[in-house]
């Protein structure tokens, strides 16, 4: 039986959903709604499916079995949408982050909560390779108990380049919202811990092409005792991305060195790194992809969905904790933020 989903925002990440989802056998796409009509257009004309730019429309015209929402994360935009949809009563699985106001995204997750419909949120970098590969290593202990880590992402990013999204060069904290959110939530997936303090710092480097802050430092005490010191920026003065991922452990290290891949490990008295072997991959695709399998067959057998909202909320107030350091200087307690959030 045909798993239907109806796809809301066709920008440049709408087009590799509508590429993934026609990827997987016995799911089809039934219908696009995007703001910009012509570009809704584009992905449902080759498919023979309507095309919408007025979401309650779209809502009416087209049955589905879910809903994937690709649509900027700005607060007021996303209750509209989110209101209509859990009136539409279908699963969901949203673009990151939920909304930019970690309030409006609590209230989300609890009407949905209360609504009993699923809703799960694209965090796809935990199903790259190297990504269950390095957590797997640190459950079993491979290297020993974990105790610190460094984590560097290097990028000058060209936020005007034509396949990149525009809004993040007018936002708030463009890097901690679209970017180190997906860090944050990686801590705290390949840990299997959640953060007992943050501190954080965020500034914009002169050159940026950014309207507001593009770099972040912050250390991160886990509740497993690792310590995680965290650099990243959109505003490198160098093209080439620098990414490194480091976790020294009481009996040697593991490293990943390049943004997707290159996973060495070494015991404390090795001369050297070895390589872990790692299935191949295309980056964005194969793990949206895989995301996107476990979310129809979670749907479909009445599982919880992967990635889920309350799970979320727990990476967005590492972020929002961050924003609070920032103004104020000050180390934030997490479960005092969270609490004081409602998290």
């Amino acid at each position: 039986m045909t798993f239907r989903i109806l796809q809301i925002g066709c920008g440049a990440r709408g087009k590799m959903w509508d590429e993934v989802a026609h990827r997987i056998d016995g799911v089809e796409a039934v219908g696009y709604v995007d703001r910009d009509l012509d570009r809704a257009r584009v992905l449902a004309g080759p498919r023979g499916k309507p095309a919408f730019d007025d979401l309650s429309a779209a809502l009416r015209a087209v049955e589905a079995d879910a809903v994937v929402l690709v649509t900027p994360p700005f607060s007021d935009q996303r209750l509209t949408q989110f209101d209509a949809l859990i009136r539409y009563g279908r699963p969901i699985v949203a673009e990151k982050p939920l909304t930019l106001d970690l309030a409006s995204s609590a209230r989300i997750v609890a009407d949905f909560e209360a609504a009993g419909i699923p809703l799960s949120i694209s965090l796809q970098f935990r199903y790259l390779p190297v990504t269950q590969t390095y957590r797997q290593l640190l459950q079993e202990r491979r290297f020993g108990r974990p105790g610190f880590a460094q984590f560097s992402y290097l990028r000058n990013r060209d936020g005007r380049a034509p396949h990149l999204n525009k809004y993040p060069l007018t936002m708030d904290h463009p890097m901690l919202l679209e970017q180190t959110v997906h860090h944050y939530d990686l801590i705290r997936f390949c840990y299997d811990a959640e953060p007992v303090s943050l501190r954080a710092h965020t500034w914009n480097a002169h050159w940026s092409l950014y309207a507001h802050d593009a770099n972040v430092d912050s250390l991160i005490e886990l509740s497993n005792g690792v310590t995680v010191q965290y650099l990243g920026t959109w505003t490198a003065g160098w093209n080439e991305l620098i990414f490194e991922w480091r976790t020294d452990c009481d009996g040697g290290v593991i490293t990943q060195r390049q943004l997707f891949e290159d996973l060495r490990t070494a015991a404390i008295d090795d001369k050297a790194l070895t390589s872990v072997p790692l299935a191949p991959f295309t980056p964005f695709m194969d793990d949206t992809e895989r995301l996107l399998r476990e979310f129809v067959t979670c749907v479909r057998s009445g599982r919880p969905v992967p990635c889920g909202g309350r799970d979320h909320l727990r990476t967005l107030a590492m972020v929002f904790a961050a924003i609070e350091s920032n103004e104020t200087g000050m180390r934030v307690d997490m479960a005092k933020f969270r609490a004081r959030h409602a998290v």
